[in-house]
């Protein structure tokens, strides 16, 4: 399956992602999948004063992201 966006991931979002829980974890990698194919799904946000990015939330996490042209950059995930 190709996906019409390119994922990266903040160092500082990787190692909040690791520090996360095996569930946890799962449910990021499925928000991240997801949004690779759609980056703007019903329930995302955007933040207002900042071009591009936005945030999803998911149970008690909420990552922020920015879209730039193909790309997706994961900047933060926070619970």
């Amino acid at each position: 399956m190709t996906t019409p966006y390119n994922i990266k991931i903040a160092p500082t979002a990787h190692h909040q992602i690791m520090s996360l829980s095996a569930k946890h974890q799962r449910l990021v990698i499925k928000l991240i999948e997801a949004l690779a194919v759609n980056p703007r799904p019903p329930g995302a946000k955007k933040i207002t004063g900042m071009t591009g990015l936005y945030s999803e939330q998911i149970n008690n996490l909420r990552l922020v992201y920015k879209i730039e042209d193909q790309e997706i950059l994961l900047l933060l995930v926070k619970s």
